[in-house]
């Protein structure tokens, strides 16, 4: 599922509903009721490039109804967009798409991806084998690492006396999966290397 917010308007710029129809190989054609939201929305000014807001891709677009919106939402297949601007029109937006989610079934939801971050001070080229043959072992799961500051330690550096902090990330659908990743590589290294993350 892809989502798409702001570009819909009458300046050039606004091209977010062209750059769907043209991913999907399709033109945009007037849709009469998603022009009509428009007309109780923007008032009789809805003409000229005003009107071309109304243009959706054809054939492959649905509306999004919700009793909070003036507007309603585009849906195009696997892609929804919200003509949303500011923050709080946004989380209206997502809060009204959520609901519908459960009224409809607008969006398939599917199990949460589930991770974990261990931070050490092992460096990147003294963990990247184990962590290669960790992945191997588990395909399933997106296994890396990253370093939360891009100082290194170095010899002309005398004060640096820290090596550069790496979190590793395994992310994966199995809880297990992880679990089973994670301990692996606690076993690969002295006791104490990793110290976990907690999530928000």
């Amino acid at each position: 599922m892809v989502f798409i917010f702001g570009g819909i308007g009458p300046i050039h710029s606004d091209v977010s509903l062209a750059g769907v129809a043209k991913a999907f190989g399709v033109r945009l054609a007037p849709d009469e009721e998603f022009e009509e939201y428009l007309r109780q929305f923007i008032g009789e000014e809805c003409s000229g490039f005003q009107n071309e807001m109304a243009r959706l891709p054809e054939g492959i677009t649905e509306l999004l109804h919700h009793d909070e919106l003036p507007v309603p939402l585009i849906k195009c297949q696997n892609v929804i967009v919200l003509s949303a601007t500011t923050v709080p029109e946004l989380d209206l937006q997502w809060n009204c798409l959520l609901e519908l989610r459960k009224e409809n079934a607008v969006l398939q939801v599917k199990a949460p991806y589930v991770s974990k971050y261990l931070r050490t001070k092992v460096s990147e080229v003294a963990i990247a084998e184990p962590l290669s043959r960790i992945h191997s072992e588990f395909p399933d799961l997106s296994i890396g690492c990253y370093r939360e500051s891009r100082i290194a330690f170095h010899a002309s550096m005398p004060n640096q006396r820290n090596q550069p902090t790496v979190v590793v990330t395994v992310v994966g659908k199995n809880s297990l999966r992880v679990e089973s990743a994670v301990d692996k590589l606690y076993k690969a290294f002295p006791k104490g290397t990793f110290s976990e993350i907690e999530s928000d």
